[in-house]
């Protein structure tokens, strides 16, 4: 995953706390809980996005998975 790309999902998370008046870990941790259940689930279709998800660790960090995801709706675009 490029640097660039990690940044604009910084950023973003950080504007989305900013709008919604809470702290930028608190918005984190709310996408990590959300991930956390999607990489849970049993359904074959959640299971292969996840593992779609390029990451540096074991499971994707929210900017990674906002950089990755925002990348996939541009193709989707794209191809329309």
């Amino acid at each position: 995953m490029d640097n660039k790309s990690l940044l604009v999902a910084e950023n973003a998370i950080k504007k989305l706390a900013a709008r919604n008046g809470v702290s930028v870990e608190y918005v984190r941790t709310q996408m990590k809980i959300a991930m956390i259940n999607g990489l849970c689930s049993e359904d074959p279709v959640q299971k292969a996005y996840w593992k779609s998800v390029p990451c540096e660790g074991d499971i994707p960090t929210p900017e990674e998975f906002i950089a990755y995801t925002a990348k996939v709706v541009k193709k989707q675009m794209r191809d329309k």
